[in-house]
């Protein structure tokens, strides 16, 4: 059986043209093993046509415009979406938080303007994907204790080590309805390597995504995006600690958007009907609920006239209403 709603872009951003000391393979390699598992009938059944998976030089800037503008064309409001991004994130020279891209550039510690995807873009890109139900999940903070690739030089080693901010997940979330964010940590730490083949967060990823775990719940046939992510977060944080680390994903949500159906429960081959009620947010987790109303008023406050926008080519023929700009860093 496939689980036919669903869709997903899968991005690992494992290398860079302008910044070679930030490669960082291991982005693909988790990305690969999110996409693979996504797609595999014996667990969560996504039709393999539906997933677009991006790595290396294939994610430039324009590559994910374009992705994402390929998903607003074909997406209905009953789909599933998942937006997966590896890779780093950090402040531009305009103080607008960016993913970054294979052909990011960066000006002593910052990225240089529009060379990487910023929060303002990805948000109009957003807005115009209808799909009621939408899950991000970002590793865009990645630590390289366990990996020599990662012992930057100046000035690049500052670089790539912040989080999603606060306010910038806040006005994701109302780009449209059932938006949740799962980031790989709080804004304030890291995201470790570990001593395996997949980061920390993105082996929880993958096995919560296959079934395992004493906290994944089979919902009529379903995983829900809730209890998947009581499993990441509290095996990330276990195995952070015997790192001597701390990890501990952070969800992000409007207070009053119930969970949903992200994946079919290993290849379950009988579906029910799913219950929103079984799967409830845990009580200790790092879930952050965002009163609709202050989400809202973040993006007003930074809407400016499309116009005069700097977002850049959103695609062809686009048109943004009210470009957002977010989240100047100090």
């Amino acid at each position: 059986m496939k689980f036919e709603q669903g869709h997903a872009l899968i991005i690992g951003i494992g290398s860079y043209i302008h910044i070679p000391a930030a490669n960082i393979p291991i982005s693909v390699t988790d990305a690969q093993a999110v996409k693979t598992v996504l797609c595999d009938p014996q667990f969560c059944g996504y039709p393999p046509e539906h997933i677009t998976f991006l790595h290396d030089a294939q994610t430039t800037r324009q590559d994910i415009v374009d992705a994402l503008n390929s998903f607003a064309v074909n997406l209905k409001a009953e789909d599933t979406f998942v937006l997966y991004y590896c890779g780093h994130g950090d402040y531009g020279e305009d103080g607008d938080y960016y993913l970054t891209t294979h052909d990011t550039q960066i000006t002593g510690d910052r990225v240089k303007k529009n060379t990487g995807v910023r929060t303002a873009e990805l948000i109009a890109l957003l807005r115009k994907i209808e799909a009621k139900r939408l899950l991000l999940i970002f590793n865009a903070c990645h630590s390289g204790e366990l990996s020599p690739s990662l012992d930057l030089t100046e000035p690049v080693k500052a670089f790539g080590g912040e989080s999603l901010p606060e306010g910038e997940a806040a006005a994701v979330l109302s780009t449209g309805e059932g938006r949740i964010i799962i980031t790989a940590s709080r804004p304030e730490q890291k995201s470790w390597i570990g001593h395996g083949k997949l980061s920390l967060f993105a082996q929880a990823v993958v096995d919560g995504l296959s079934g395992k775990g004493m906290l994944i719940n089979n919902n009529a046939g379903y995983i829900s995006v809730f209890s998947l992510y009581e499993h990441i977060y509290t095996t990330v944080k276990e195995a952070a600690a015997q790192l001597n680390h701390t990890q501990e994903p952070e969800l992000t949500v409007l207070k009053n958007v119930g969970t949903f159906p992200v994946a079919l429960y290993r290849g379950a081959s009988s579906l029910g009907i799913f219950d929103s009620q079984v799967d409830a947010l845990p009580d200790e987790a790092a879930v952050r609920t965002v009163d609709p109303k202050i989400s809202q008023r973040v993006m007003q406050k930074h809407i400016i006239h499309a116009e005069n926008s700097e977002i850049g080519i959103i695609g062809d023929n686009a048109h943004v209403e009210g470009g957002i700009h977010f989240g100047r860093k100090p």
